[in-house]
């Protein structure tokens, strides 16, 4: 199975696609999609979305996985909103279904620790990856995070149990 794992944002978009290969994971591919803050919004927006629609035309994921909101700030929230939203659509223009994880929650299960740093996550992914190249930088390692997160909870048994019963 291939999972894409998204980190939203409206300078930096953060992207890393992973292979899970018996309880293993492998790196396929990590990126960071840039905009500048002096263009406007709807370039922005434009972007992130063609380069995440690319992603996924030439990797072809089976899933994708996206960080949820978790912004203090109202400003702030609509901002990742609006990049959160432009990368769902290239997914769902795909036909693809997008799971959403809070960021302590990837933390939690890539690094056993919620509050974890970006130093910390950087190095989980490597070692979870095998890669120390992998987790370029913290928006592709937040990524990849989120990617591995949404890979451990499909192989969860308390996951399985859960869609049984729906």
């Amino acid at each position: 199975m291939r999972i894409l794992g998204i980190d939203p944002g409206l300078t930096n978009t953060g992207y890393g696609l992973i292979d899970i290969e018996g309880h293993d994971f492998r790196a396929v591919e990590g990126g960071v999609v840039r905009t500048k803050s002096d263009q406007p919004m709807s370039k922005r927006l434009f972007s992130i979305y063609s380069v995440i629609r690319d992603v996924i035309q030439e990797f072809k994921p089976d899933e994708v996985a996206i960080e949820d909101l978790h912004a203090r700030f109202a400003k702030t929230a609509l901002l990742l909103g609006h990049a959160r939203g432009v990368a769902v659509m290239a997914a769902g223009e795909a036909g693809l279904q997008v799971f959403d994880y809070q960021p302590t929650r990837a933390k939690n299960l890539v690094t056993g620790s919620g509050r974890a740093d970006k130093e910390q996550v950087q190095q989980a992914i490597a070692v979870h990856l095998g890669n120390a190249d992998a987790a370029k930088n913290e928006h592709v390692a937040d990524a990849f995070s989120i990617a591995i997160a949404h890979a451990v909870m499909i192989g969860s048994s308390a996951v399985a149990a859960i869609e049984a019963s729906k």
